[in-house]
């Protein structure tokens, strides 16, 4: 099997093979990211709510669902959740994230819970003596308490790790997936890949193997999980600039992972995703959306980033909804069409 994903690695593509695409009619889940709870204008530690950040209200979430979404990723800091390792969660803090969650849920709305973290705790890694894998799994298991019984609630791991290598993070990943049904989770599990869990960097090695290596063995008691994925569509990829590569630049940089989840039997799911209002990147972030459809088989669905009271004039900003002031918001609209929470 390493051998198979090395050569694959080298080659740079996966042999494509329609039979193995599962019939489906289209992509699941269609949303946003409602952001603030991370870190809204400032990130400081633990902060001061309404200072420093801020959840979303139940009047942002009601306004997306009446645009057309059926899922909101929350982000949130997992140091401002548990102010100290092992520990119970701050209840104000707790509180917080429950109201966003019932909200969305009021609105028959899926929700992602996003510890915002990148793979870390208060500067220091997972898996680092500081911050034991013990202590993730910790965290995940006290989230689970408190969530698992809502069907509308998904799990997300991790924001976007990005410092460890591909195998320890795979460990990491492993854990954490374990911790959570361990606990009761019956739900839909997000897996992210380290190297910001950029979908046109994972065949990229991040030390010794890839995340197309290092995560292909991930297991699920309950095989209900998908790997979550990012991607932005700048020269770098690093969603700081306005500009877009080309109007295929989204299907290109999804290609490689939308194969590779065809081959090893996966599903995906793009957490963050957005373009600026420049007439090139519009037409770009239409073509991504297209190309999505055509290959939910193996595309969960998608949530755009972003949208925040606090954005003001950030160029990727959908706050509020509105077609005429953000065309990324007319762009989306047009693939909303029908857009249900599934049943369990």
């Amino acid at each position: 099997m390493k051998i198979f994903f090395l050569l694959l690695f080298l080659l740079g593509s996966f042999p494509f093979s329609s039979a193995q695409a599962a019939e489906k009619t289209g992509l699941l889940w269609k949303g946003v990211n409602l952001s603030g709870g991370e870190f809204g204008k400032h990130r400081r530690l633990p902060g001061k709510y309404g200072r420093d950040y801020l959840y979303p209200s139940v009047e942002d979430v009601a306004l997306y669902a009446t645009f057309g979404m059926n899922v909101v990723r929350i982000p949130f800091l997992w140091e401002r959740l548990q102010r100290q390792l092992n520990m119970p969660f701050d209840e104000e803090e707790l509180e917080r994230l429950e109201e966003v969650v019932e909200a969305a849920s009021d609105e028959n709305m899926m929700v992602i819970l996003d510890p915002h973290s990148d793979g870390k705790y208060n500067g220091r890694l997972i898996g680092s003596t500081q911050v034991p894998i013990a202590a993730f799994e910790d965290f995940l298991t006290r989230l689970a308490v408190h969530f698992k019984g809502n069907s509308k609630v998904a799990f997300g791991l991790m924001d976007e790790p990005f410092k460890q290598p591909a195998d320890e993070w795979a460990k990491i990943a492993q854990a954490g997936v374990l911790a959570l049904r361990k606990a009761g989770v019956e739900q839909l599990i997000l897996v992210p890949g380290t190297l910001y869990t950029s979908a046109h960097r994972w065949r990229k090695r991040a030390g010794r193997f890839s995340n197309a290596e290092a995560l292909s063995g991930l297991k699920d008691p309950l095989n209900n999980f998908a790997f979550e994925v990012h991607q932005y569509f700048d020269f770098d990829a690093s969603g700081t600039h306005s500009t877009c590569e080309s109007e295929l630049i989204g299907e290109e940089l999804l290609s490689y992972f939308t194969q590779w989840l065809r081959v090893t039997g996966n599903r995906g799911f793009l957490a963050e995703f957005a373009t600026s209002k420049n007439p090139l990147c519009l037409v770009a972030l239409k073509q991504t959306l297209a190309y999505m459809e055509k290959n939910a088989d193996v595309w969960l669905g998608w949530t755009y980033w972003g949208a925040s009271a606090w954005f003001e004039d950030y160029m990727f900003s959908i706050y509020p909804p509105d077609p005429e002031r953000f065309p990324q918001a007319a762009v989306l609209k047009e693939f909303l069409t029908d857009s249900e929470v599934p049943e369990e």
